[in-house]
């Protein structure tokens, strides 16, 4: 029952995201600069439960975290990230940056916060081969399945050794949104999977590492296009092939961050990113290597023989009740009531899906030299 409730949930989100929704984030920075050094954790805290865990970042070359602070200058969100990443080693090696909210393109403010950041890390890192850069935003939470062994196979992996088969990442996501449409999960080795979905399937930005050919790539793009659609677009089309992600995600979207863009849907979000119920989706997209415009349909189609077998068998009951005869109600009652709430789930999601929104015109201005 649990699943049955928790899929149609994630059909709504697909939905919505057909209609282009995008990320809120900001433009003009501020700086907060510690030393990034080698560090570990030991007794990671998940959900209240400490368990003995040791977590390695030294592979990492930097690490920024984008946050939009308050018009008071309070920043709850930025406090809680911090804290998140103090629970896995992460919170003396990252850097935060701070954005003015972009109020009349809030889009482009993530696009630039993004673009901003990945330019500091060009120039500090100017003229090294190889390197890690970590990325992360205000509404990340770690995953109950975080482990040193997947961060292992990421570091190994993007290294671009023999051992990668000859495939060399752009960049590779450590969280990632699952509920989008079009996005397919190739399975690439125990703990690497290949992602591959349309330019308009937003997979977020919560938390990737980026590579030497992937900053270099999508600068090049900046600097020749300037702003013209969602960061998240453009990764997508320009690693269309190069584009991976750690299996088991060791981050995910938060689930108590309320939204800065679509608000009405912060109790939908609040369930469907619960670890219990994206974890369940990430395995199912991994496990079956379905696209998620098959695994939707599949699940819409999937609901609504349920409410029709359902309404029948009450039917039946009924009639079978009006005989005379002893037949009991609960169980298909509670069959329909449960697709048929599920089906009004899915309606209600797409009546509040936002128009699409047309892509903007070539925006080549230069970003805040710093």
């Amino acid at each position: 029952m649990r699943l049955f409730i928790v899929l149609s949930c994630a059909a709504v989100i697909h939905c919505l995201s057909m209609a282009r929704m995008r990320p809120l984030e900001c433009v003009v920075p501020r700086a907060h600069v510690p030393k990034l050094q080698m560090s570990s954790v030991t007794g990671l805290a998940v959900d209240g439960q400490v368990s003995n865990l040791s977590i390695d970042w030294s592979f990492l070359d930097a690490a920024f975290i984008i946050t939009c602070p308050n018009v008071d200058g309070s920043n709850q969100r930025l406090e809680r990230a911090l804290d998140t990443l103090d629970h896995v080693g992460l919170r003396e090696l990252t850097e935060v940056r701070e954005f003015a909210t972009d109020d009349k393109d809030r889009v482009r403010g993530c696009y630039s916060s993004h673009i901003s950041v990945l330019q500091e890390a060009e120039q500090r890192l100017r003229g090294k081969a190889n390197i890690n850069v970590l990325v992360l935003e205000d509404n990340l939470e770690v995953s109950p399945r975080i482990s040193q062994d997947t961060l292992d196979a990421v570091e190994h992996f993007i290294r671009c050794s023999a051992g990668n088969a000859g495939v060399c990442p752009d960049m590779v996501h450590l969280a990632y949104i699952m509920y989008v449409p079009g996005l397919s999960v190739e399975r690439h080795s125990q703990h690497i999977v290949r992602l591959r979905c349309s330019p308009d399937s937003v997979l977020g930005t919560t938390a990737y590492i980026i590579t030497r050919r992937g900053l270099d790539t999508l600068l090049q793009e900046h600097a020749t296009n300037g702003y013209v659609d969602a960061i998240p677009n453009v990764m997508a089309r320009l690693f269309a092939d190069s584009r991976f992600a750690a299996f088991p995600m060791p981050f995910h979207r938060a689930a108590s961050v309320k939204s800065l863009v679509n608000s009405q849907l912060d109790a939908l979000r609040s369930l469907l990113f619960q670890p219990q119920v994206f974890t369940l989706w990430e395995r199912l997209l991994v496990g079956s290597g379905k696209n998620t415009n098959v695994l939707f349909p599949s699940l819409c189609l999937l609901l609504l023989l349920g409410a029709l077998g359902g309404f029948s068998e009450t039917a039946t009951a009924i009639l079978a009740n009006r005989r005379g005869e002893s037949v009991g109600l609960a169980l298909p009652v509670l069959s329909a009531a449960l697709a048929t709430s599920c089906l009004v789930v899915l309606g209600y999601g797409l009546a509040l899906a936002p128009k699409p929104q047309p892509l903007t015109e070539p925006d080549t201005t230069q970003l805040p030299s710093r």
